[in-house]
């Protein structure tokens, strides 16, 4: 079992809530680079000091700009402590897809991590969470919750939106994206036992996204000598998720032939051309743009004897596919392979194929929360870009100081 507690969360004044919070998962770096020209209250002059000087990250040199880039938004009140230890509700809709998310941001203890009631199913790359350990101990705040989830249980989501119901938000207003972003505090001493209690029921916490800020949060206070840290944390219930999955691209470098890829593929894969562009609706279904035809591939092998990891249809692809037949080793590091988020259309893989950016296009179905459940559970690791997960929260929205 998890462990959840209040904090007081350090939030952009009112009416300066979007030009605080910075959306660095949509962003561009060209639009990044014109927010901070432009923004003087942005919170990424803070997460990433080194954009303002147009520079490669050298965290000695800018890590100590993010701090006093920071204390400038303290010191004139961009952003103000709340005044008290809080748990808070955020709440995002998306106006475009009207999807709904809904979940709890709060701090989590560091030695759950380290006991594994925090629950990975990624690797970290150690020289990123170095950094990430660095800015923490540099700037004393953690400025993005990591996002986790729970095993399914019903009544959480009915509280959360209880809860709502009988508040007013903190924060409420729309992005650039059209996505509206609200925020209520829950700080009555009675109301934050109330909420520890009932998400004493949710059994261990899984990290959904986050895995390198999860490590090198608990990584910070363990370097610090404190096993009773905590640190920042979204815990949104497993239906109020959405995952997308990763599309996988493969550029030759050389001419290869194509009737006997298709042979080779033949072997493991039902083939059949299709008429038009093809996203797979089930699991063991995949699509292929190939030099502009499309096929539709059923994956032909049983996998009752498959573990949790192989299972997935992002390691079908990557035994079957990559490793048997295209001879890549280690599809990470791989410059062959390209991975597209799932909302890529069927034109702009059809364009890219066309225009010979990409030699074939794997349409990929995406992977269930069940499935990232039974792998964490079985202390196993998905492949490299098994999913995407949002809700994706806006940074300097919330921050924790550690400090």
């Amino acid at each position: 079992m998890a462990h959840i507690y209040p904090f007081k969360a350090l939030l952009p004044a009112k009416g300066l809530e979007l030009q605080v919070s910075a959306n660095t998962h949509l962003d561009s770096l060209d639009r990044q680079h014109k927010i901070v020209d432009e923004n003087p209250h942005t919170y990424l002059n803070v997460v990433k000091p080194y954009i303002k000087f147009h520079e490669s990250k050298d965290p000695v040199k800018h890590f100590p700009l993010g701090k006093k880039a920071l204390d400038k938004l303290i010191a004139e009140q961009v952003v103000v402590q709340d005044a008290n230890e809080s748990f808070y509700i955020y709440s995002q809709v998306n106006k475009i897809n009207g999807r709904e998310y809904v979940g709890l941001i709060c701090t989590v203890a560091v030695e759950d991590y380290f006991s594994g009631h925090i629950k990975i199913h990624e690797n970290t790359i150690t020289e990123k969470e170095d950094q990430l350990i660095l800015h923490i101990a540099t700037t004393g705040v953690i400025g993005e919750p990591v996002l986790m989830t729970h095993q399914h249980q019903d009544q959480i989501k009915s509280h959360l939106v209880d809860w709502i119901a009988q508040a007013m938000p903190i924060i409420h207003f729309e992005d650039e994206y059209n996505i509206i972003h609200s925020i209520y505090k829950i700080d009555q001493v009675d109301w934050i036992n109330k909420v520890q209690t009932i998400y004493q029921s949710i059994g261990d916490l899984y990290i959904a996204d986050g895995h390198h800020r999860s490590a090198a949060s608990a990584g910070y206070f363990k370097k610090q000598g404190l096993n009773n840290g905590r640190y920042l944390c979204f815990i949104v219930p497993p239906e109020s998720l959405h995952i997308d999955s990763f599309h996988r691209a493969f550029k030759a470098e050389q001419s290869f032939d194509q009737a006997t890829f298709l042979q080779a593929l033949s072997e493991s894969f039902d083939i059949q051309a299709m008429g038009s562009g093809f996203m797979p609706s089930r699991e063991k279904s995949f699509g292929l743009c190939l030099k502009g035809q499309w096929y539709a591939l059923n994956y032909l092998p049983s996998t009752d004897q498959y573990n949790a990891v192989q299972k997935l249809d992002v390691s079908i692809l990557e035994e079957a596919v990559f490793k048997q037949i295209l001879h890549i080793k280690d599809s990470k590091v791989d410059s062959r392979l390209t991975f597209y988020k799932g909302s890529l259309g069927i034109e702009d893989i059809e364009r890219m194929i066309h225009n010979g950016e990409q030699d074939m296009v794997f349409t990929v179905f995406p992977c269930a929360i069940e499935h990232v459940f039974e792998v964490a559970d079985q202390k196993m690791i998905m492949p490299p870009k098994s999913t995407y997960i949002e809700p994706k929260l806006r940074t300097g929205l919330t921050v924790q100081s550690v400090k």
